[in-house]
């Protein structure tokens, strides 16, 4: 690119010396004869080239023309790809050249005979009024007579205005540009383009000045450019552009640059003839964008105060004085404890063998009473498991800092990048409704992940309010805040990680949106399963050494994805499965040794010998239906990444994720419920606000506005104008819904973890 660029800076250079000279001098030192015709704008000419003669064609000013320019149409059926005509135009200051017929090196079905140019307007500033200048035509051709067409015409829709769409066509040989002047009144605009085909076409921004750059081997080396199937889009500013702008439209002659591959040399110049509409419409001002950013601001505001009122709603409860009553359900008279282990096991609120360790020396006095609560029934300590589960935030903020600071870094030089090469195909915009402000491309997108953000510091102060309280309390399930403190930091880095994303969203860094989302997910699971089992929980080492191979499979998904990728994790994902589920049938304690081989031939034994109606009787049903149901909604999901293979691998990993943890959860709560246990007014106020949130977010997030996987042309199908104040899309609006419905998760689990009761009677 760097050779290209030299070659037409030298280019440039001669042609400007060439024109500097005395235009008459130099075709007298021509070795061929010259003869000049006179000619006049929008009349069509036939005339007659050969080797022994220079036509020289000129096209005077007239009172009639306009400061539009001159848009030169030539045809030859006569001249020949070894023997073209060579036609230049010679302006002031200028010189186009093309030939005729034109062959596209690229796709050699492509052969044109009828050739477009359009000439750069002579003047440059906004407010001259002169007319055009003359220029001059010349015609060669190494060959003998051959006959061809030219006709000159003022191009009179030239100016773009706006709020006025403009209709044309445009291919490989007929390339357009227009011009574009901001009105006073405005300081941005909205470029839209809409085409009837899916030709691959190329839009380039350019400042006013020529040479105008309207091929497709230089459309790059100036301004802004992206390319274009069917629709697609471009902010321009006042700021960028403060004088006129052209707007120019080149047809690729194939479509690799759109769809990413070369289909050969199909086709015909019929094919590549592309209709495009383009119209511009008024962009929002800065106080529209104060406006939208505080209507955002003052709707999670209304979330703090809501919360604030249901603090100051359970204090008026007195809480204290439902201590007591409170105590007979967290808490139990025993006599006998042999009856109660095997129930409580089998619902998983915790482990028998734990219980029974705890609780073995008081079944001998059987006319004693004892109380017991659920802390006495732990196995291990109360405050090594508050160690071991602040160990979770600990290390949850010590990746964040490692791993956000890097990527803070190369978003910025992404953005960087994008502002200093004009490449709008390096980031993966919503081109249609894209905000700019300062430096930011994209700052709507960026702006919308604040609710991440306000509701992770919220959900913090309620669990550290909540921390504070229970303190106090020495009855009621194990809490262990340390994972709740990591669900709070986990949305507020969710926040972080998605804005970055947003400085630049592509195929290379879509890791970032979802890394975060990965790790949400596997505490939500894990600290539903520690609330029921407290001493058996994965430690934080554990956990975050899983969720490095979950990340570490994302990755290689988005960059190395193929057949073989898919096949390969669906057997590790079976592996996966089958390990945990017997992991979780025997309560963690089933390995591969010598001695746990032993255990299990003595338990098929003792099966076998119980009876034939016991053979297949699981020991624990219901942790039974629950696994035979995760295991197959696993397999299913298995099966649609493996037959339909689907091409963002990030999203599907994700989608197993929260699959797994909606699973668990709704077993979580319909287990509550087979045991009586009481589901109290606001954990299932948040359910019920949950579920709509999330059925609202899952929409905007089906009806999407950009597409990653797919090439940036392909990608801008998607776009779509904002539908919220003018300033918020689709994607947008998913930030915030989706936002408030994890937000209402963790609210969930942490009040169904806290107010909800089992009477336990240990008898």
């Amino acid at each position: 690119m760097r050779n290209v660029l030299v070659y037409y800076v030298f280019l440039s250079f001669i042609s400007t010396a060439v024109l500097s000279l005395n235009f008459e001098s130099v075709l007298k030192n021509s070795e061929n004869a010259t003869v000049f015709h006179y000619c006049e704008f929008n009349k069509l000419y036939n005339f007659q080239a050969n080797n022994a003669t220079v036509l020289v064609l000129v096209f005077n000013k007239t009172e009639n023309s306009t400061i539009y320019p001159a848009r030169i149409t030539t045809s030859s059926d006569a001249a020949t790809e070894e023997n073209p005509l060579l036609f230049a135009a010679w302006q002031k200051s200028q010189l186009t050249t093309w030939e005729v017929p034109r062959l596209v090196p690229s796709n050699k079905n492509l052969l044109y005979r009828n050739v477009t140019r359009t000439l750069c307007p002579h003047y440059v500033n906004i407010n001259s009024t002169a007319h055009m200048d003359s220029f001059f035509i010349t015609v060669s051709i190494d060959a003998s007579n051959t006959d061809f067409t030219i006709q000159a015409q003022l191009v009179d829709d030239f100016v773009v205005d706006v709020g006025r769409p403009i209709s044309f066509t445009v291919s490989p040989a007929h390339s357009q540009f227009y011009s574009f002047t901001f009105p006073d009144y405005l300081s941005s605009g909205v470029l839209r383009i809409k085409s009837d085909n899916s030709v691959c076409m190329s839009l380039s921004v350019q400042n006013f000045s020529c040479p105008v750059y309207d091929q497709e081997n230089n459309l790059k080396f100036t301004g802004y450019w992206e390319t274009i199937t069917k629709s697609g889009g471009m902010l321009l500013t006042k700021e960028a552009f403060p004088l006129r702008v052209f707007l120019v439209f080149v047809v690729h002659s194939n479509d690799g640059d759109c769809s990413g591959h070369i289909e050969g040399n199909s086709g015909s110049p019929a094919d590549r003839i592309k209709r495009v509409e383009l119209e511009i419409i008024p962009s929002i001002t800065y106080q529209d964008y104060l406006i939208a950013m505080a209507a955002v601001l003052i709707a999670f505001a209304l979330m703090y105060i809501g919360a604030f009122g249901v603090f100051v709603w359970a204090h008026k409860r007195k809480e204290r004085n439902e201590l007591s009553e409170e105590y007979d359900s967290f808490c139990g008279e025993a006599s006998v404890v042999t009856q109660t282990l095997s129930g409580a096991d089998e619902v998983g609120f915790f482990n028998s063998d734990q219980l029974s360790s705890n609780t073995s020396t008081l079944a001998r006095p059987r006319e004693r009473i004892i109380k017991l609560c659920l802390n006495d029934l732990a196995k291990v300590n109360h405050d090594v498991m508050r160690r071991r589960s602040n160990l979770y935030l600990w290390n949850l903020m010590t990746i964040a800092i490692f791993y956000s600071l890097p990527v803070v870094q190369l978003v910025l030089t992404y953005q960087k990048v994008l502002n200093s090469t004009g490449n709008q195909d390096l980031c993966y915009y919503n081109f249609l409704c894209s905000r700019k402000l300062g430096q930011f491309s994209d700052f709507n997108h960026i702006y919308s992940n604040i609710g991440y953000i306000l509701l992770g510091i919220l959900f913090l102060l309620i669990v550290y309010r909540r921390h504070a309280t229970e303190k106090k309390k020495a009855t009621g399930i194990p809490q262990h805040y340390g994972l709740y403190y990591t669900l709070g930091a986990a949305l507020f880095m969710e926040g972080i990680l998605s804005g970055c994303y947003h400085f630049c969203p592509n195929h290379s860094n879509f890791q970032f949106d979802t890394s975060f989302m990965y790790i949400l997910a596997i505490i939500s699971i894990l600290k539903i399963y520690h609330s029921r089992h407290p001493d058996i929980n994965a430690s934080a080492y554990t956990a975050f050494g899983l969720l490095a191979v979950v990340i570490t499979l994302g990755m290689c998904g988005v960059l190395y994805i193929s057949t073989g990728f898919y096949v390969a994790f669906c057997i590790f994902h079976v592996c996966i499965c089958l390990f945990l589920s017997a992991q979780i049938y025997y309560m963690g304690q089933w390995n591969l040794d010598s001695s746990h081989s032993q255990n299990i031939k003595k338990i098929i034994i003792s099966k076998i010998r119980s009876g034939r109606e016991n053979y297949c009787r699981p020991e624990y049903p219901s942790r039974m239906a629950l696994l035979v149901l995760g295991n197959v909604c696993n397999w299913a999901l298995i099966a649609s990444g493996l037959f339909f293979h689907m091409g963002d691998f990030a999203t599907y990993l994700l989608a197993i994720l929260l699959s797994n943890l909606l699973i668990y959860f709704s077993f979580y709560i319909i287990m509550k419920l087979i045991l009586g246990e009481k589901i109290l007014f606001q954990p299932l106020i948040y359910t019920v606000l949950a579920l709509i949130s999330w059925a609202a977010a899952g929409y905007f997030f089906y009806h999407k506005t950009i597409s990653w996987k797919l090439t940036p042309a392909q990608s801008r199908t998607f776009n779509r104008p904002c539908v919220l104040f003018d300033f918020y899309d689709n994607h947008d609006i998913w930030h915030f819904l989706s936002a408030v419905s994890m937000f209402f998760s963790f609210m969930n689990v942490i009040d169904f973890n806290r107010e909800s009761g089992v009477k336990i009677e240990l008898a």
